[in-house]
This record gives structure tokens, C-alpha cells and sequence, in this order.
């Protein structure tokens, strides 16, 4: 099933796929039916580009695992959110995201459950032949759930069954890529279409995600315990309370000692994240509701490159937003500005004076999908008009204001180009060697640095990392880092880290790896570290 990797073409997609942006995090609307449908496309579609595709089904604990409490805060956990906004599909697991959804004018039309989305799936692949793998669970969970669903659909193909333990915190995950070689060999060695993760949020997501660029899958899905379900050591509640979004009173009751206390910090903090929101949003419609209802016909928007006074970069689309940017003009649009070949995409708000949910989804959906191809997009007119601070409320700010416009990674064996994730030397300082990390530093970008190379450029000298330029690490990224300073330490010499951004060091407190750098907040306070006995430094 192996496939050579390039760009990857955009899947057939068109305005009426509804999104429902919730808390920055775009949810697809879809039918459990459409969602199994479009799984076996997305896994079809690795056999002919080699891009693995993820797909979340998310509930309360992945919105407050992911943010911080209010719009203004950092995120939670960083990592975790920027999986939830590039995953290729992503479904309303819980009901309370569906209810969030409605609030916002968005509604879901229904949830989609790993709990239902993994057997209607395993029913779907026994008729049409793809092969199926099974990763996690508890003891032999996983092969129980195999067997099970094997019984109930003949002829599904179970490509292989694995229960390994796996690191997501701590010094242990950074010998993460050594760990994980062994799982991710077997399952590449089955060749399966469609992957089953029942590690639980957040490990599913973060161990697909650090292991991507390597997995020959179609298709990774974290499901929980949904193995649990299909083998029926926990019962899932009637139809009726699923239906009705009060399943979460069935789960207590089976187990309330440990469930009590996990539902009502989730829901509480759902409402504290939400409520800002849900005010704003309809202070919005109460505002701008003579227009909305009495503004002219829609008209396409779209306009083509050089028309702007400030002339677009050379091959850019620009997308011109109009006053009123809702449902309707959504409607209007006849194709998806992601869908032509231009490598640049420009959004234009310079007009824009209000945005409802399906049009933040629609606009969501078009920075996912070029993010996830690797053809740039960058906003305009955004600093001084009234979206500017609903695009705040609504957690999707850094979409359209941060540098994600980066072209693909540099070749194997370099260093860094434009916009990769850069180590670059700059001149030392009192003999103590400095460099710039800049751009994105993930499992993909991480595999192509070359440690030994930049090591010998360095020279014998200690180590200042200036982070100031570095916008996002993931765990992988952070594994990366801690290779380099054991490496300078196994030479006798030291590596500070210094102008962390907000995301970078509260991803390293997440994940319990704070205490094991060395880092100050300025240069001149890592350069003072450096100065020092290292027994003083690391006090």
C-alpha cells in the first residue's frame, strides 16, 4: 500500500459541506453515514498521494484538554489544539458540542461518536475489503474488540492488533521516536487502510500526530474506549438518552466515584469558555440586524489578483469579503477558493463588518485545507475593523494574523530555508555560541534537521537558542531540542533556550519537561546562566 509522498490534492469538497466553527476548532456536519463515506475517500486517497489523514471525534474533554479558559488566554494545550483545527475530519462527539453549535446559529445536525462511528465503519469495510487495524486498550481489550467485530461483520479484514504503552509527558516521551519504531513497523508491515487508536484524548491524537510522517495508514482515528463498548464491558446508554444528550447521566451512574468529578469540571468549564461567545455572538446579530435583513442580493466576492491597491504577491487569489459575510453569501459561492492551483491565497476583510459561524467555518475549512497542501494563506484589512475582535472571541485570531504561510520543508539534509523550521547561527557572544530557531518545528520538519551538521557549524562553544521567531514545537520538536542539549552535554558544554513564545513554553509545562532545560526570559538573562558554574545555573 506504500505510495510515494508529494503535495497533496484537495478532496472534492463545496460550500453546502457545512462547518460549524466551536471554540476555533471547525466541526464537519455530517451524518454518521456521510461520515463513514467519506473515511474509506480519505483512506482511498492515501494510495495516491501517501498523506496519512486524521480524523477526531470531538466531546467536552477535548475542548477544555485543548483551551484555555477564556478567548484571551493561551491554550491549554497547544499541541492538542493545533491537531483539532488541521484533522481532516472532525465530528461532534458530545452533545454539549452540538448544543454549543446551535447556540451559534450553526446547528449540527446530529453527533458522531467513536463509540458508533468505529462498528458502522467496520460494517462498511467488510463489504468493501479495506483492511482494518486495532491499536491500545487495556490488556486484551484490543483483540477482544477484533474478534467481536469480525463476528458481527464477516469478512471485515483485521490487518493486525496492537497494545503497546506509549509516552505523551514527561522524560519518558522523549525517547519517544525509539519507542514508538516498533509499533509503527508492525503496522506498517500489515499495510492497513484504516486505524483504529484507543489510547484516550490526548495520547490518541498526539501519537498519530508525532508519527505521521512515517505511518503507511490511510486513515488514524482516536476512539477512546470504544473498544470497551463493542465488546460490552460498558453498556452504552438507551437510544432515547443518547438522543437526548443525557447519556452522560447514564455514565455516572455506572461509575460515579470516578466519573462525578470528570463531567462537572468539564461542563463547568465549558460554560465559563462558552458564555463570552454566545453573548458576543448575539450582541452581533442584534446589532447588525436591519442589514442582514434588508442588505442587497449576494454577489460573487471573489476578485482577481491585482484588482486591490496594494497588489497582491505574483500568482496570489485574492478573496474579497463583502460587509455582511453569513450563511447566505457561504451559499452563494460557487467553488471553494482552495480548490485552483495558486500556491497563495490572500483574504481580504478590509470591508468586512460582520461574520456569523457558517461563514467563520467556511473560512476555517479554507485555511485547514491549504495549510494541510502547503499553499499559503495570509489575511489583510484585519487590524482595524469591527471582525477583528469577534475573530478574538471566537478563538480564531492567530488563523489569520500568525505566519502560516510557510512553503514545504527544505530537503533532507539541510538546514533549514524560508520559512522552515531554521536553525541559523548568528555571530557569538563573549565566546558563547548563538542561534535563531524560527518558523515551525514539528515531527515532519523535525526529521529533516541535521543535528550532526549544525553541531559542527557550531564549533566547540555553549549554546544560546533564541526562540523569539520559533511559532509552533510539538512534543516531537520538543524531543528534538532535548537531543541537542544531552548531545552538548555528553561534549561537556551547555545549551539555554530564551525568549520562549507563550505556546512553546506552556506546551513544555504541560508536558512536564520544563525542569529539564535550561531557559531564561531575555538573552542577556540566558547569557548570564551560561556565564555561570553550571551547578549555580541550574538551581
Amino acid at each position: 500500500m506504500s505510495a510515494p509522498r508529494h503535495e497533496d490534492p484537495v478532496m472534492p469538497q463545496s460550500p453546502s459541506n457545512r462547518v460549524a466553527l466551536v471554540l476555533g476548532i471547525p466541526i464537519d456536519d455530517l451524518t454518521l453515514e456521510q461520515a463513514v463515506r467519506r473515511t474509506l475517500e480519505l483512506a482511498d486517497a492515501y494510495r495516491t498521494d501517501g498523506r496519512p489523514r486524521q480524523i477526531v471525534t470531538v466531546n467536552v474533554d477535548f475542548l477544555t484538554n485543548a483551551l484555555g479558559w477564556t478567548p484571551w488566554s493561551s491554550p491549554r494545550h497547544p499541541e492538542l489544539l493545533e491537531i483539532l483545527r488541521r484533522a481532516d475530519l472532525v465530528t461532534a462527539d458530545g452533545m454539549p458540542v452540538v448544543w454549543l453549535a446551535r447556540l451559534l446559529g450553526t446547528p449540527i445536525e446530529r453527533r458522531v461518536t467513536g463509540a458508533d462511528l468505529a462498528p458502522a465503519l467496520a460494517s462498511a469495510m467488510a463489504q468493501s475489503g479495506h483492511r482494518l487495524y486495532l491499536l491500545g486498550g487495556r490488556g486484551d481489550i484490543g483483540q477482544q474488540a477484533a474478534d467481536r467485530l469480525v463476528e458481527l461483520n464477516p469478512g471485515l479484514r483485521i490487518a493486525g492488533v496492537h497494545s503497546p504503552f506509549v509516552h505523551t509527558e514527561g522524560e519518558a516521551m522523549l525517547e519517544a521516536e525509539e519507542q514508538d519504531a516498533d509499533t509503527v513497523a508492525r503496522i506498517n508491515a500489515a499495510e492497513p487502510d484504516v486505524l483504529l487508536i484507543a489510547f484516550g484524548n490526548p495520547k490518541q491524537e498526539v501519537w498519530f500526530q508525532r508519527n505521521r510522517h512515517r505511518l503507511k495508514v490511510g486513515v488514524g482515528i482516536g476512539i477512546g474506549g470504544t473498544f470497551e463498548f463493542i465488546v460490552g464491558r460498558v453498556s452504552r446508554a438507551p437510544v432515547w438518552m443518547q438522543r437526548t444528550g443525557l447519556e452522560w447521566i447514564y455514565r455516572i451512574a455506572q461509575d460515579p466515584k470516578r466519573l462525578w468529578r470528570r463531567y462537572a469540571v468539564g461542563f463547568s468549564k465549558l460554560a465559563v469558555m462558552s458564555l463570552p461567545l454566545v453573548l458576543h455572538d448575539r450582541f452581533q446579530h442584534w446589532r447588525f440586524r436591519r442589514r442582514l435583513q434588508h442588505r442587497p442580493g449576494d454577489i460573487d466576492q471573489t476578485a482577481s489578483p491585482g484588482t486591490n491597491t496594494n497588489p497582491p504577491e505574483d500568482g496570489a487569489r485574492r478573496l474579497v469579503l463583502p460587509e455582511i459575510v453569513d450563511a447566505d453569501w457561504v451559499r452563494s459561492q460557487q467553488s471553494m477558493p482552495d480548490q485552483d492551483a495558486t500556491d497563495a491565497l490572500i483574504v481580504d476583510f478590509s470591508a468586512t463588518r460582520f461574520l456569523d459561524s457558517t461563514a467563520l467555518g467556511y473560512l476555517a475549512r479554507i485555511w485547514k485545507t491549504r495549510q494541510n497542501t502547503r499553499r499559503r494563506v495570509r489575511a489583510e484589512g484585519l487590524e482595524h475593523t469591527p471582525v477583528a475582535s469577534l475573530l478574538k472571541m471566537t478563538r480564531t485570531w492567530d488563523l489569520f494574523t500568525e505566519r502560516h504561510d510557510q512553503p514545504p520543508p527544505a530537503p533532507q539534509g539541510t538546514t533549514g530555508s524560508r520559512g522552515t523550521a531554521l536553525l541559523e547561527p548568528e555571530r557569538p557572544i563573549d565566546g558563547i555560541g548563538v542561534a535563531r530557531l524560527s518558523g515551525r518545528l514539528d515531527a515532519d520538519r523535525a526529521a529533516r534537521l541535521d543535528l550532526d551538521a549544525f553541531g559542527a557549524e557550531l564549533g566547540g562553544t555553549d549554546l544560546l537558542l533564541d526562540l523569539s521567531d520559533l511559532q509552533f514545537i510539538d512534543s516531537t520538536g520538543l524531543g528534538l531540542l532535548f537531543k541537542l542539549q544531552r548531545r552538548f552535554a555528553s561534549q561537556g558544554r551547555r545549551l539555554a533556550l530564551c525568549e520562549m513564545q507563550p505556546p512553546v513554553r506552556q506546551l513544555m509545562e504541560i508536558t512536564r519537561l520544563t525542569t529539564l532545560f535550561l531557559h531564561a526570559r531575555t538573552r542577556q538573562e540566558a547569557l548570564a546562566l551560561l556565564a555561570q558554574p553550571e551547578t549555580d545555573a541550574m538551581r
